[in-house]
């Protein structure tokens, strides 16, 4: 039994304000071809004056009625995994950080097979230029589900393609929207070739409370949310039917640590269980961020981090959390001595250990807030940020 943190209502607020967002301040699109494959629909506009696309609330709930439902997916809810591309390992045994290597690749891909508490696997770390063989090599070595995101050559997507159909269990992972709200016109072309390819794929957007969304809890969900569907509907209209994941990571610029993401924070692993909750109630399957440390290296905060985070996931249930094991400070470097570490971790810690939280009413004035700022990162300066500042995300 999970132990639920808010109402049925405040989800259903959040997704109706998504939603709303999509249509009344919609996206930022300079890319024809989705401008035309949404105008065609007859349910979406371009408004030529602000530069932005908007989406009829009809079309976003036609695409939820023909995207796979959860049960359809091929990890189970309650589920761990590695997620994330670091460009950097942490040398276990200097302390420095490295360049990563295929063996690296290769070794992260063996220790995930092996960990029963890692239920899939991302690649963890970033090998530039090899991006077919870094496929193979986690193909070669994991037998569990397997995501891989930043693919973008022909040949990236025909071995992805071909996976998908000898294998299963294999997903893309796309980053098509920079927070908040603007599409990134580099990221489109793979992304319309996998979907049209029918390789399942994964939304990802990261919106940063108090830099590029609201500075409330309920604001920061509903504008994550709204990136997160836009993808999705994008994708059902393009190959109804297409297995969707909704990757939406809402996270939190610590105005006390100059407005750097803080991963370590209780307040993002609330956030990211409650944006798992917005996705079981529309019967999405979702992966979001959680586990993870603000610790520059592995050690006892690194541990502490990340069983609060273990503690908390496992209270009140999800579908999937990436960033759990190997990461460390800002994702920028992973650690493999700390994804051990943390795997064993994973499995001792138990929800009795989760803290006592308490969630911060339903902010009314958080979507005022994003329709102030549309697509503009002006949440620094934005009033509603200098009045929650010290009120919000303090947990």
């Amino acid at each position: 039994m999970t132990i639920e943190l808010v109402s049925d209502q405040y989800l259903d607020q959040i997704h109706q304000d998504g939603v709303r967002i999509l249509e009344e301040v919609g996206i930022r699109c300079a890319h024809p071809e989705i401008r035309q494959i949404f105008e065609e629909t007859g349910m979406a506009a371009f408004d030529d004056s602000s530069g932005h696309l908007h989406i009829l609330s009809p079309l976003v709930e036609q695409a939820l009625s023909t995207a796979p439902k959860r049960g359809q997916f091929w990890v189970e809810d309650n589920s761990f995994g590695i997620g994330g591309t670091a460009p950097f390992i942490y040398d276990d045994q200097t302390g420095e950080l490295i360049l990563p290597t295929l063996e690296h690749v290769a070794r992260i891909a063996r220790i995930a097979d092996k960990a029963d508490a890692v239920s899939f696997m991302h690649r963890g770390v970033l090998v530039k230029g090899q991006e077919v063989k870094t496929i193979e090599l986690i193909a070669e070595h994991c037998r569990k589900p397997i995501y891989i995101s930043g693919v973008e050559t022909d040949e990236g997507l025909a071995l992805a393609k071909k996976l998908h159909q000898a294998r299963g269990n294999f997903t893309l992972q796309f980053a098509i929207i920079n927070s908040p709200l603007n599409i990134i016109n580099g990221m489109v072309a793979p992304f319309l070739k996998a979907v049209r390819e029918g390789v399942p794929v994964s939304l990802s957007t990261m919106p940063m409370a108090g830099l590029s969304a609201p500075y409330s809890l309920s604001g920061l969900l509903a504008l994550t949310h709204a990136e997160a569907l836009f993808g999705i509907v994008l994708a059902q209209v393009m190959n109804p039917g297409i297995t969707v994941v909704h990757a939406g990571l809402p996270s939190i610029a610590n105005i006390q640590k100059n407005y750097s993401v803080d991963l370590g924070l209780i307040s993002h692993n609330i956030a990211n269980l409650l944006m798992a909750k917005v996705c079981a109630r529309l019967d999405l399957p979702s992966i979001h961020s959680g586990c993870t440390t603000s610790a520059a290296e592995p050690g006892p905060v690194a541990e502490h981090d990340a069983m609060i985070g273990y503690a908390l996931m496992k209270k009140h249930g999800f579908h999937q959390m990436r960033h759990a094991f190997g990461f460390l400070k800002e994702l920028v470097s992973f650690s493999i001595e700390k994804l051990e570490r943390h795997a064993a971790l994973c499995s001792e810690t138990g929800p009795d250990q989760a803290p006592e939280v308490v969630v911060d009413p339903y902010d009314n004035e958080g979507f005022e807030a994003i329709l102030r700022n549309s697509s503009n990162p002006n949440y620094m300066r934005d009033d509603h940020t200098l009045k929650n500042t010290g009120k919000v995300f303090i947990q």
